[in-house]
């Protein structure tokens, strides 16, 4: 996708899974997204961005889906400035030094379609950030009781 939104950035995803397994626990997942861009001085590829999946999942396709998506949304927050009067400002971003995804207003946008497409992402968007917030604390509740199972 980010080859697709930003061609002229040569960006390359690798990800890095990692399986996650231990005898009495349930084996899961944890993803990293290292975007490479090209390096005309060094004639290689260098890392530019890395990026992680919010919470370890039980299967490596959600893993790989989460890390994707947080390389998304920075992506879209560090060239921002220069998608800002196109078809994509109205995509979730997370601005560099942030932690807190935000989107233009499109209350004012005056193409009617258009307005309505980007207020329904703003409310899945939020949705998705919810979930991932919860399942991130109900995983961590899990790890916990099992913890004191075991003791």
């Amino acid at each position: 996708m980010l080859q697709d939104h930003y061609p002229e950035q040569q960006a390359k995803v690798e990800y890095k899974c990692t399986k996650w397994t231990h005898p009495k626990y349930e084996s899961h997942w944890s993803t990293e997204a290292h975007i490479t861009r090209w390096n005309e001085f060094t004639s290689s590829r260098v890392v530019e961005l890395i990026h992680s999946s919010l919470a370890d999942r039980f299967s490596k396709h959600a893993s790989i889906s989460d890390a994707a998506h947080q390389a998304l949304l920075a992506y879209h927050g560090k060239h921002y400035k220069d998608r800002k009067n196109d078809k994509q400002k109205y995509l979730p971003r997370r601005p560099p030094g942030t932690l807190q995804c935000v989107m233009a207003d499109p209350y004012l946008e005056q193409n009617e379609q258009l307005k309505e497409m980007a207020m329904t992402i703003q409310v899945m968007h939020q949705k998705l950030e919810d979930s991932q917030l919860e399942l991130t604390e109900v995983r961590q509740d899990y790890e916990e009781a099992l913890e004191e199972i075991d003791e």
